[in-house]
């Protein structure tokens, strides 16, 4: 063959040598790694309000992966008879606080049980879930606001709610106003509270709240400030709590006492315990 030839066949030979071999060497798809494990405690009365008379508990453990996939596996006990469980999302929101939906799991319960991945989730999303304050709920066909909650962020060590009303006051008081207080105490010793008091009279106005040291049928002293003046009321308040509070909240004779401008030693109250 001519060297002429072969001048112009050897580069076109090397040029499909080289694509060939760059086509065999590619590197396969990376295997996801895992971003952040969370093993979530469920219970009903961490939904606020807490449903009447439920008792359900259970855990949600989610894996966040490197591709912005989310594996879940949500498991619940002891669910009452007749009801079913219909949904789960990831909602934003602190522990006295419902939020909106931010992913929907769309799982498929079997009895008491949902397994599945959640893939495609948006970079932007994955960034809230991993600083945001965000929770976990589970509804079911007779509770379709929520079942049982739990803390992504935070875990809650202590949750109650308490009926305000007139008549828990010493003495007791005639009023249409009556009240609710959610409490949930985390881990990291901070109390997240949120005093709602509706129907107060025409010329009162609400003006404090407290935990109060103190059984039923007796005054005590304040154990703990909730509300400073009316604007507090109706919303989130948190507050970190020293060792002796905490003692005391979950031990103690204690109870939640709202104030106003014609009742200053208390317009609604009610028992913690």
């Amino acid at each position: 063959m001519k060297p002429a030839l072969l001048s112009r066949i050897f580069p076109i030979a090397f040029l499909t040598l080289t694509l060939s071999c760059s086509k065999d060497d590619t590197e396969p798809p990376k295997t996801p790694t895992l971003v952040k494990h969370w093993e979530i405690a469920l219970s009903a009365k961490y939904e606020n309000p807490a449903p009447a008379g439920r008792t359900e508990t259970g855990t949600a453990s989610l894996d966040l992966w490197s591709d912005n996939s989310m594996d879940y596996h949500i498991m619940l006990n002891n669910l009452t008879g007749g009801d079913a469980l219909t949904a789960s999302h990831i909602h934003f929101g602190d522990p006295v606080t419902n939020g909106p939906v931010i992913l929907n799991f769309n799982p498929t319960f079997t009895g008491s049980m949902a397994l599945g991945k959640v893939t495609g989730i948006r970079q932007s999303l994955v960034d809230s879930i991993l600083t945001q304050t965000v929770y976990v709920n589970v509804h079911s066909t007779q509770v379709g606001s929520g079942l049982v909650r739990g803390q992504m962020d935070k875990a809650i060590d202590y949750a109650v709610d308490v009926d305000l009303k007139g008549e828990n006051e010493v003495p007791p008081v005639v009023t249409t106003a009556t009240g609710r207080a959610l409490l949930r105490l985390t881990t990291d010793k901070t109390l997240y509270s949120n005093i709602t008091v509706t129907n107060v009279e025409a010329g009162d106005a609400l003006t404090a709240a407290h935990i109060h040291s103190g059984a039923a049928g007796a005054n005590g002293g304040v154990l703990q400030a909730l509300c400073a003046n009316a604007g507090d009321f109706g919303i989130s308040k948190n507050f970190v709590l020293t060792d002796a509070v905490i003692a005391a909240l979950k031990n103690d004779p204690v109870y939640v006492n709202a104030h106003s401008t014609n009742h200053g030693g208390g317009i609604v109250r009610g028992q913690i315990r």
